[in-house]
């Protein structure tokens, strides 16, 4: 190898060798995710819509493990009612999104 590319080679090996690894991901807490659900204008009416039907309705997320740092994580059957004898008609589910920008979970996509 030429000296000259030895030194160039150097400092940028050196750089990219000592550079600290990204941060990891944080867990998305379930009051995190109910916060995002309730700042969502889509998701807001659908749970108004639905405790028109059942006033008992209300937000129920179970999460999954998230000890490998997930971007992304997607959650089901999101509204939980007491009342209603068909509780999947006011089901729902979202999308969560971890923005690396931002450094903060985003609700990316809600389905009804």
């Amino acid at each position: 190898m030429p000296k000259s590319a030895a030194l160039f080679l150097a400092p940028l090996l050196l750089a990219v060798a000592c550079t600290p690894p990204p941060d990891p991901i944080p867990a998305l807490t379930p009051e995190n995710a109910v916060a995002l659900l309730d700042n969502s204008n889509k998701a807001k009416d659908w749970m108004t819509f639905a405790q028109k039907h059942d006033s008992t309705c209300q937000w129920r997320l179970t999460l999954p493990e998230q000890a490998s740092h997930p971007a992304e994580i997607d959650a089901d059957h999101i509204v939980w009612c007491r009342v209603t004898p068909n509780p999947r008609e006011l089901d729902a589910s979202a999308q969560f999104t971890f923005d690396k920008t931002e450094k903060r979970w985003t609700l990316t996509a809600f389905r009804s």
